[in-house]
């Protein structure tokens, strides 16, 4: 089913997944964009997460459109003024619109993340994660370098070389601010985020 969350900018939006992929097939108008793409695919969970992802996006537009993907990998819309950003975790699915270069990211809550720390922060960033909230905080940054490098989209970035958080104080939700220096122009961004029960998820704002 879909949660939407939706913002006249920039347009974001949730899908909880509990749909097989015959279920979310069914619901699909234009079957012949997608027949090929989707046969590729052996595994149920994945299937659902890409049916669920256009049928979001038609959601949120009020119309079907295609998907379609650059040689790095990140979607665009051929058809569309938007751009877009997407992002799936364990059930759920989250999507974002606007008309500059976007990021969104979501995870479900884990302490996996604490294993791969390392990869990702630097020690200045491991100096200002609140150890009261640690899982949670190690979640949000690597949602948020997620997105930046999402956001950004430049070859050959490295998350702990290139892109950055500056400090912020943990809470279930908020701002925080992150720049990449892949870049000549260092490039800054505003990012918001929400922790869950069930998720984290952060998005570029700005």
């Amino acid at each position: 089913m879909p949660l939407l969350s939706i913002n006249k900018y920039p347009l974001r939006g949730l899908w909880k997944l509990t749909e097989q992929p015959a279920e979310l097939w069914s619901q699909i108008c234009h079957k012949h964009w997608y027949e090929e793409d989707l046969a590729q695919m052996k595994s149920p969970t994945r299937q659902a997460e890409w049916l669920a992802t256009r049928l979001l996006l038609r959601e949120m537009l009020g119309h079907e459109t295609r998907i379609a993907y650059l040689p790095s990998g990140a979607p665009y819309l051929p058809d569309e003024p938007f751009h877009l950003s997407l992002s799936h975790t364990k059930g759920y699915v989250a999507l974002i619109l606007a008309e500059e270069r976007m990021g969104i990211d979501i995870e479900y809550r884990s302490d996996r993340v604490r294993k791969i720390r390392s990869r990702y922060l630097s020690p200045s960033e491991e100096a200002f994660i609140d150890l009261q909230h640690e899982t949670e905080h190690l979640l949000v940054c690597w949602c948020a370098k997620e997105a930046l490098f999402k956001a950004v989209d430049l070859p050959e970035m490295d998350f702990l070389e290139h892109l950055h958080i500056l400090p912020f104080s943990y809470a279930p939700s908020g701002l925080l601010t992150a720049y990449e220096s892949r870049s000549e122009h260092h490039q800054t961004f505003t990012f918001q985020y929400e922790v869950t029960e069930a998720f984290v998820w952060v998005w570029k704002i700005s």
